[in-house]
């Protein structure tokens, strides 16, 4: 097993743990999750990839335009060492059918209404509070976004503080939900350039779908020993498989 991994965790108050009156994940946004675009989230989409194209900002997407008629997938994104990783996959991916993410509350939403209003108007975002939420938050979220036809995606490493020259750990919480829902996993590689001028170039690499449980094969006893090992030990593996191609670049996604 690989010794180097460490937890990428982030920093916040003992309050900010708490989750607001309105609930998490789905109780939070108030609705179903949906699929379509709408006409503010294609503008937001427009508006980030011309303020990116002025600023410098080169986003270039690989193998991810299947995902527009591949049916609902999780989608497990790495490294997470920036806070806006999830906007340049928006502009990468096609508009709809939409991506709905797990987020961390306290950081995302826990800071104004304002902001919190207008992020559930737009869309994409299903909030947790780690110090309360488990596992069937988790897959009440990722159920409700599939029952939709639209993606769940996660940062399975938990946070931006992990080491420059390799991956953290994966938490294995998204294994978890493709073994109880039997949803195929698309791995996506986030590889960024930085320049002397300029924000960096991105590319993101989506890999083959794979799948925590092959399809017929039974899964483990939804809380047993061997749900968390297979999770733990298949995270381990795929996040092995991700920084290959992290370090080596298309030359080894095959």
């Amino acid at each position: 097993m690989d010794d180097r991994k460490v937890r990428a965790y982030s920093s916040y108050s003992r309050d900010a743990l708490i989750p607001p009156a309105a609930g998490e994940g789905v109780a939070w946004l108030g609705r179903a999750p949906w699929a379509k675009a709408s006409p503010p989230y294609r503008l937001l989409r427009f508006s980030l990839k011309s303020v990116g194209w002025i600023f410098g900002l080169r986003v270039r997407g690989y193998g991810l335009d299947r995902l527009a008629s591949s049916g609902p997938r999780i989608l497990i994104g790495a490294p997470h060492r920036r806070y806006y990783e999830a906007f340049a996959l928006g502009i990468a991916m096609p508009a709809q059918p939409r991506v709905w993410w797990l987020g961390l509350g306290p950081f995302i939403v826990g800071r104004g209404r304002i902001r919190a209003g207008m992020l559930r108007r737009l869309g994409g975002l299903l909030p947790v509070w780690r110090g309360s939420s488990g596992i069937e938050t988790h897959l009440a979220a990722a159920t409700a976004v599939f029952a939709a036809g639209a993606h769940y995606a996660v940062m399975p490493e938990g946070g931006t503080s992990g080491p420059v020259d390799c991956f953290a750990e994966f938490r294995p919480g998204a294994a978890v939900i493709g073994m109880r829902t039997g949803v195929p996993v698309v791995p996506v590689v986030f590889r960024f350039r930085n320049r002397r001028i300029g924000l960096p170039r991105i590319e993101i690499i989506g890999l083959a779908d794979t799948w925590v449980v092959q399809p017929g094969d039974t899964p483990p006893t939804p809380g047993s020993r061997e749900e968390l090992t297979l999770a733990a030990e298949w995270s381990r593996a795929l996040s092995e498989r991700m920084e290959t191609v992290w370090r080596e670049g298309l030359g080894s996604a095959a």
